[in-house]
């Protein structure tokens, strides 16, 4: 039940963030006309993943972090987000994987290569040590990310079986965050 809640809580923050209807594009507005955006840093995201054939949900929250390259035109990525693994509300997965992508207007396009880990133990992190852990299908993913008012990031990603993976559902995930101060 506190599933059911969580995801109606994360589809309310997704359409209040989402925000009204935005201008045509041949109207610029300040933000465009101040320049090109840095997408550099790491954001605190929260979420929904969709399985495409299914409709079914998945809650996901965890950390994006985004590495400048080549003078602010690419950047690599690497995440770690949490979520269930897919057909289960009770085994928890996370997510881990790199990615690379570039700047194309105030949009950051990229894909990243991804897989959910699960513990075969209940309760027990994935990361501690000689715990049995389930894991899913290399994951390969297309993303859009956008910059918007106050500094939060809006994340829209693809998610397909990588090549040579078939078992994986196609998914989307809809990820909203701000960003976060590094010590």
């Amino acid at each position: 039940m506190w599933i059911r809640a969580a995801l109606i809580s994360v589809i309310l923050a997704l359409s209040v963030a989402c925000g009204p209807p935005s201008e045509p594009e041949s109207a610029p507005d300040a933000a465009q006309e101040a320049g090109p955006v840095s997408f550099a840093g790491q954001y605190q995201v929260t979420g929904v993943t969709i399985d495409q054939a299914t409709g079914a949900q998945r809650p996901i929250q965890g950390t994006i972090v985004l590495t400048e390259l080549e003078g602010g035109s690419r950047y690599s990525s690497h995440v770690e987000l949490e979520t269930f693994f897919p057909g289960s509300e009770a085994a928890a997965a996370e997510i881990v994987g790199t990615g690379e992508g570039k700047v194309t207007g105030r949009k950051l396009e990229g894909t990243a290569e991804t897989q959910l880990v699960a513990a075969t133990v209940p309760g027990v992190d994935t990361g501690f040590a000689f715990v049995p852990r389930q894991v899913s299908q290399r994951i390969r993913s297309s993303s859009v990310a956008e910059i918007r008012e106050g500094g939060t990031i809006a994340v829209e990603i693809e998610n397909e079986p990588a090549e040579g993976e078939a078992e994986y559902s196609p998914t989307r995930t809809l990820l909203v965050g701000y960003p976060v101060e590094t010590p």
